[in-house]
Order: C-alpha cells, then sequence, then structure tokens
C-alpha cells in the first residue's frame, strides 16, 4: 500500500496539471507567426552542439545486391563523431538521371540501420523499409544512431542499463542533448544525400518507425530540404509518457512539456506533405491520444490551407511502418520515376 506522496507518478501528474503547456496555439493566433515562435523556442531547448564540419565522407564497403549498390560509410559530422551510414543506390539509372532521396531513420530495431536495410535477413521483411524504397527506385541514405550497431562500442558500460538513457545521462553532464546530436547527424546525412549525382535535391524526403519516426519527425521540424515525410509509431505525448515513465531520454529536449508536446511539434511541419501513420493494435500509443494528436495536426493543416497535404493512416496491425501505404505518398509528392 502506497501513500500517495510515495509515487513519483503522483508527483509529476500533479506537476503537470498545475504547469501546463503555455505555448500551445490557441484560436485566432496567426498560424505561422505562432510556428515561428514555437520553432525559435525548440531551438533553444534543443541547446549546443559540437561545430559542424564538412561532410567529409569514407565508403567503408561496397557491396552489389540484386536490385541495388549498399555503400557503408563513415561521415564526418563535427570534430568528435564520424556517422555510419548506409548508402543505397538503385541499378539502371540512366547516364545524369535523378532521383528522389529518402533519409530512412531506424528506431529500436535489434541491428540498427541494418534492420532497416534488410542487411539481416532474419529480421521481420516489414521492418526493411529503405530496402523497399530504394527497390521502388529512390536514392536512401540510413544514419546510424548512437547506441546502436556502428556506434556502439561502449555498451559493455551499459550492462543492464537502457542504451538511450545511459547516454543522454552522460551527455546532460555537458548540457548536450543526445537528440540535438542525432538532428546533427541527420542534416549531415542530408547534406551527403542531396549532394550525391544522382538525387535530385529538391525531391528529398524522411520516413522511419518508432523512434526512427520520431527522427522523421524532428528532421522534418529543422529542415526545410525535407519535402515530404511519413512518421509511423510516433503518435503518443511525451505528457502520457512521463506519467508512465516509460519514454527513453533521448526523443525530446529538456524541459519541453513547459511548452507543448507532440501535437504542437507535428504541427511545425506544415504545410509540407506528412503521412502519419499508427497502428491500431499498437501497445505502444493510446488512442485517445493518437486521434487527439491527428485532430489538433489536422487544424495546424487547415489553418495554413493545406488540408490536402496531410495524410492519416490507421492500419490494422501494430508497430511497424507499412510501406505499401507510404509509397503512394511519396509518389504523389516527390514525383512518378519512383514507383
Amino acid at each position: 500500500m502506497h501513500d500517495s506522496g510515495d509515487l513519483f507518478t503522483d508527483f509529476i501528474r500533479h506537476y503537470g496539471d498545475a504547469h501546463p503547456p503555455c505555448m500551445r496555439y490557441r484560436d485566432g493566433e496567426d498560424i505561422a507567426d505562432w510556428q515561428a515562435r514555437f520553432r525559435t523556442k525548440i531551438a533553444e531547448l534543443l541547446g549546443p552542439v559540437p561545430a559542424r564540419v564538412a561532410p567529409e565522407v569514407d565508403v567503408i564497403e561496397t557491396v552489389s545486391a540484386p536490385e541495388h549498390t549498399r555503400y557503408s560509410l563513415r561521415i564526418r559530422v563535427n570534430e568528435f563523431s564520424r556517422l555510419p551510414a548506409q548508402l543505397l543506390v538503385p541499378h539502371g539509372l540512366a547516364v545524369n538521371e535523378q532521383r528522389a532521396g529518402l533519409i530512412a531513420c531506424h528506431g529500436h530495431d535489434r541491428y540498427g540501420v541494418d534492420s532497416i536495410c534488410g542487411v539481416r535477413p532474419e529480421e521481420e521483411p516489414r521492418v526493411a523499409y529503405a530496402l523497399a524504397a530504394v527497390r521502388a527506385g529512390y536514392v536512401v541514405l540510413a544514419p546510424g544512431w548512437w547506441g546502436w550497431p556502428g556506434r556502439d562500442g561502449h555498451l559493455g558500460l551499459v550492462g543492464a542499463g537502457d542504451r538511450c538513457n545511459t547516454v543522454q545521462n552522460a551527455a546532460g553532464m555537458y548540457g548536450l542533448n543526445i537528440l540535438a546530436l542525432h538532428i546533427q547527424d541527420g542534416q549531415a546525412a542530408l547534406d551527403v544525400l542531396t549532394a550525391r549525382p544522382e538525387v535530385d535535391s529538391t525531391r528529398i524526403g524522411c520516413l522511419g518507425n518508432s523512434y526512427g519516426g520520431r527522427m522523421t519527425m524532428w528532421l522534418s521540424i529543422v529542415d526545410p530540404r525535407i519535402r515530404a515525410c511519413v512518421p509511423a509509431g510516433c503518435l503518443n505525448c511525451f505528457r502520457e509518457r512521463s506519467m508512465k515513465l516509460s519514454s527513453c531520454g533521448i526523443q525530446y529536449p529538456y524541459g519541453l512539456l513547459r511548452y507543448g508536446d507532440v501535437p504542437e511539434l507535428f504541427s511545425l511541419i506544415a504545410p509540407r506533405p506528412m503521412q502519419l501513420q499508427a497502428g491500431a493494435l499498437d501497445p505502444l500509443i493510446t488512442p485517445a491520444d493518437r486521434d487527439a494528436i491527428v485532430d489538433r495536426v489536422r487544424c495546424a493543416y487547415r489553418l495554413r490551407s493545406a488540408e490536402s497535404a496531410l495524410d492519416y493512416v490507421l492500419h490494422g496491425e501494430g508497430h511497424v511502418l507499412m510501406w505499401e501505404k507510404a509509397a503512394p505518398f511519396l509518389t504523389q509528392h516527390l514525383g512518378p520515376d519512383c514507383s
């Protein structure tokens, strides 16, 4: 039997009730002005990152697969880190032909980038949405996040701890946010992708599931080069995650809930095309929060006169991105040469 004073969840619930986000959109506000102010606040919350350097690219391995060539890359991001990434280029491109490009963000998949690029045949095929994308004709670049294969040499020190929270605890001692570092990594990946000769830099998309969906959201917020995005498996609120003590610590900037939550974040992407995907059987998403997020994001798109640019897919499965739903949306908004 617990007294209410014993439970941290009671404290955080009561504190959140007493201090609701103060920068939510209010009826009658100019939506573009609100977006600019909230975007400025997000940049402030993300905090410092090391200075970028020119994205030097080393090709570590080249593998020819039946439909594409896979390049394992190391991309210099700043003076302290290099980003591992997989670049997938479809076969059969004509001389000087340019295709749409995609940044594919992995989630908490067992093999990280290798999972979504189809490198591990033992993985569930539906996880390999980067592989599906290159088979459809896109040039795909998939960056690897801290704590996952290619960037996991420190895991022997983590032991039974959570790989995300452990690195955030260490980074936080310097005032760094792993999310901000991952956004910087993603922008370095965008630099490399848009500089490729076979990529049309005006037709860039981003997609991902779970933490990959969350990173798709964040990258689309901060980088307008992303013209269309498909975030999947991330239609939950940080308020709900806080009360369940269940969110990993690299998905949000410190202090976010003082100002807004996931509906506000997705609303910053309007009016650019976005397909939100969620599974009706996803155990990680609360249906009431999911539906409330979608309603508020629809409002933002309506206020930006861009209702047709927002697509919502509630499929009948679980915590997955359904490429067969994303494909026609991306073709519609990034061009018909990929199908």
